[in-house]
């Protein structure tokens, strides 16, 4: 393949490689599916709600009926609680609230008033069950299922709830087993006599039904720092220099390792910004953070191979740059496959199928070159139209996740 050159502006842009600032031993690749988790953890453009519920097939309830009884009732407080960093993803992200932390981070929190819901939201070490506000009623609380330490943890808050004497409903969002191993969690479902009334959980698991169990988006690495990002704040209008990127530990006999190989055997690297490691290193550094988001920011793809699941940061970190995944339309192992929600799209990535997010499915690594090309004759036009439409997808999904969230713990409220 040839490069594709343009001039705008006065700029050449290129599909090759830059200069991007290497800082050597210190790097740490986005391994995120394989690396060991850290214990701490509107709308730009607007689409039409309606629209996008026609697009729904998992059941969710219907957003813009205004409940009634609850707009008359008097205003309740729920604590939100994070003891997992997908915490930071609802509350900043989600309900685009802000954080404020004191004692050098030993606590972090927050306030939002929504309709009729004062929404306080806690995090930190210093969060501990003891610690806990013991007056309670409407509760909110995030949770890290996915090791077998993990649940550890997740069941000793749990175990605790009994203790506080004012609970009167419960909402669990729990970051669940990447093979969907989360049987251990009925016991404390309000269905079987537990006090849980709710449950949003990450990845395709079985258990949702949309009346008990719910799915949640795995969202962006807050807990390595990946921010916010300000639509308004993006150039979505100019030319970028890579046509995609891929950033991440190799790992023999991996999808990655395929992915590289085609990568390798085609040329491609005259055409994506590629920075491979075959050894995964602990620690993140400002730096290598600056480069992998400055490859989302210049790319108009993001490569993302499966890793323990099929769903994985990166998708939403692309997303929110205007860069649009490749994924792989690929089972990962586990008994997410079991996943049979009633008129729901198949998983893998139920939830973004759902949602008929715009991205680009592949079933195999050796039809890369077949989209490169494809690339190459697109126009800059053509290019941020798309870019718009992922913004504005994005924007979008974040409201109606939000909306439904809200509609399920309002009526978890009324019903006490």
């Amino acid at each position: 393949m040839k490069n594709n050159n343009n001039v705008k502006n006065g700029f050449k842009y290129t599909h090759r490689k830059l200069s991007l600032p290497d800082d050597e031993e210190n790097w740490n690749p986005w391994g995120e599916e394989f690396e060991i988790e850290k214990e701490m953890e509107k709308d730009l453009y607007k689409v039409s709600q309606s629209k996008l519920s026609r697009n729904q097939t998992l059941n969710f309830r219907k957003f813009k009926e205004k409940n009634k009884a609850f707009e008359e009732s008097e205003s309740f407080t729920v604590e939100i609680w994070g003891k997992a960093a997908i915490s930071l993803f609802l509350w900043e992200h989600i309900l685009e609230a802000k954080l404020e932390s004191k004692m050098d981070g030993i606590w972090s929190y927050g306030f939002k008033r929504i309709d009729n819901l004062k929404l306080k939201f806690r995090t930190g070490p210093g969060l501990i069950t003891t610690k806990a506000p013991n007056d309670v009623k409407h509760l909110v609380l995030v949770l890290n299922g996915r090791s077998d330490d993990k649940v550890s943890f997740a069941k000793m808050w749990l175990d605790f709830l009994p203790q506080f004497r004012n609970l009167l409903s419960v909402v669990l969002i729990l970051l669940g087993n990447e093979q969907c191993h989360n049987e251990w969690l009925m016991p404390y479902m309000a269905k079987y006599g537990g006090l849980v009334n709710s449950t949003f959980i990450v990845y395709d698991s079985p258990l949702v039904d949309n009346m008990n169990f719910y799915q949640w988006p795995l969202g962006v690495a807050t807990y390595r720092g990946f921010p916010k990002v300000d639509p308004k704040t993006l150039d979505l209008q100019n030319s970028r220099p890579y046509i995609c990127n891929f950033l991440g530990s190799i790992y023999a006999h991996s999808s990655r390792e395929k992915l590289m190989n085609v990568i390798q055997e085609n040329n491609l690297t005259d055409f994506c910004f590629i920075k491979a490691r075959y050894e995964w290193q602990p620690k993140e550094t400002k730096n290598s953070l600056s480069i992998y988001i400055q490859s989302l920011h210049l790319s108009d793809l993001t490569l993302s191979p499966v890793g323990m699941n099929s769903e994985c940061y990166r998708i939403y970190e692309a997303i929110s740059f205007g860069s649009v995944p490749v994924v792989e339309n690929v089972m990962t192992p586990g008994i997410c496959s079991a996943s049979k929600t009633h008129m729901a799209p198949p998983p893998p990535l139920r939830l973004l199928k759902t949602f008929k997010a715009p991205l680009i499915f592949v079933n195999d690594w050796s039809e890369l070159p077949k989209i490169i090309a494809k690339e190459l004759k697109m126009s800059l036009e053509e290019k941020i139209e798309r870019r718009l439409k992922l913004i504005q997808w994005y924007e979008s999904f974040k409201l109606l996740l939000r909306d439904n969230l809200l509609s399920v713990l309002k009526d978890n409220i009324l019903r006490r």
